[in-house]
């Protein structure tokens, strides 16, 4: 093994920033370069369905044409100030995804063949998939519904007559709206089609951004074990040789080096652990939890103990790969702070929950006392991580403290 050098701590600047990268919300820039491909696809659908317009066999009303025009100035205009304006704000990009939602439900109305219109809809579904995920493009669905039901049940009842007969009294051509087109049982077909498509879409791409993100902290991981890691261990065990060739204050400082390694060695497999992916299931959790409880009994020495007494776990997926990040980070918890030397994680269920237990004999919480997690949060205290987990997972925290004597956590656990 070598020495750390240059290219070690380069690697470690870069595994850093890189997991601030994982750990921050989307950038100023990222959301930029997404909102101007969004805008150059806005513009290519505007042109090409003008385009398709010109060349369809059905005839299209003179007001949708001219509301075509419109739409593709408004997608050069957006696609400018996206372009040239390095900053966009919130309110702005909600603007124009409302403005993105008003058009296909204008545009719609005006011509008897519509399936070239239905793509200005599925646009919608998809830029409100590629900005946010699933419940944003599923409100947007159901917020184009809306305004095509309303259009439909104003014009059939008098809001065209209206409008025609102003339009005519000026010489201007009618609007050229097939009322039929509109009646209750075709929106019902096309509000079962949108908001399935936004469902798909949405699901789509909420699991596409998990992915990604799985995959960019499995490659962190596999980039600090193989380089930085590595690196410090080499690092140790030359220290160690080198502190039995030495006699008094120098030996004794270098074994402090050593020490302080081997911590720091500690502390970033507690990252690669919390970086990985946790790909765990109901039939999975038991050895997994087992497994973590015997890596953290051979790296730190403190006895570490899994029970659980049930033969069978019911636990959903996504709740289970929670519970594996609560026991590691109490793990670390325990290993950071608590001069422990036994801890133990059972796993029981509870009437139609499960239970996690988490107990340990160090010195306890600072304070002392039972405390649930709505008591813990008004003061401001308890383990924060643990308790962001339970909270996404809707479980519930009970804290029992005593000083010099350890500390337990009870954690419900709902099945899903």
């Amino acid at each position: 093994m070598d020495w750390v050098g240059p290219h070690q701590l380069s690697m470690v600047l870069q595994a850093r920033s890189r997991w601030r990268q994982l750990a921050a919300p989307i950038g100023p820039s990222e959301v930029r370069r997404t909102e101007r491909w969004l805008a150059t696809a806005r513009v290519a659908l505007a042109v090409s369905a003008l385009f398709a317009v010109w060349m369809y066999p059905t005839q299209i009303s003179w007001w949708a044409h001219w509301l075509l025009g419109i739409y593709i100035v408004h997608g050069f205009v957006v696609m400018l100030l996206f372009r040239f304006n390095k900053r966009s704000t919130p309110a702005f990009r909600a603007l124009v995804h409302v403005a993105d939602l008003m058009w296909p439900a204008s545009i719609y109305v005006f011509a008897t063949g519509r399936d070239l219109f239905f793509l200005f809809f599925v646009f919608v579904l998809a830029a409100a998939a590629y900005r946010w995920g699933l419940w944003e493009t599923i409100g947007t669905a159901a917020g184009s519904l809306t305004i095509l039901w309303s259009e439909s049940v104003a014009l059939r009842h008098g809001l065209l007559a209206a409008l025609d007969g102003f339009l005519v009294h000026h010489h201007w051509p009618k609007l050229g709206i097939n009322v039929s087109e509109l009646e209750p049982k075709r929106l019902f077909i096309l509000s079962v089609c949108l908001l399935v498509m936004g469902w798909i879409l949405g699901y789509l791409a909420e699991q596409h951004k998990l992915l990604r993100a799985e995959l960019e902290r499995a490659s962190l991981a596999r980039e600090l074990h193989d380089g930085v890691l590595n690196s410090l261990l080499g690092l140790e065990m030359r220290l160690h040789a080198l502190a039995d060739l030495q006699e008094g204050s120098t030996a004794r400082e270098l074994r402090q080096i050593q020490d302080i390694l081997l911590e720091e060695a500690r502390k970033l497999r507690e990252l690669m652990q919390r970086v990985k992916p946790v790909n765990v299931d109901a039939k999975s959790l038991r050895p997994r939890l087992m497994e973590i409880a015997q890596r953290f009994e051979r790296d730190t020495g403190i006895r570490a103990k899994f029970v659980c007494d049930s033969s069978v776990v019911d636990i959903e997926c996504s709740i289970c790969g929670v519970v594996v990040r609560i026991v590691q980070e109490a793990f670390a918890n325990v290993r950071k702070h608590s001069c422990a030397t036994e801890v133990s994680i059972h796993l029981d269920r509870r009437d139609s929950n499960w239970q996690l237990t988490i107990e340990d004999n160090g010195v306890g919480f600072p304070y002392p006392g039972r405390f649930s997690q709505s008591k813990l949060k008004a003061s401001g205290r308890g383990p924060l991580v643990i308790m962001e987990c339970v909270d996404s997972i809707g479980g519930e925290l009970t804290l029992e403290s005593t000083t010099g004597r350890g500390s337990r956590l009870e954690i419900t656990i709902p099945r899903n």
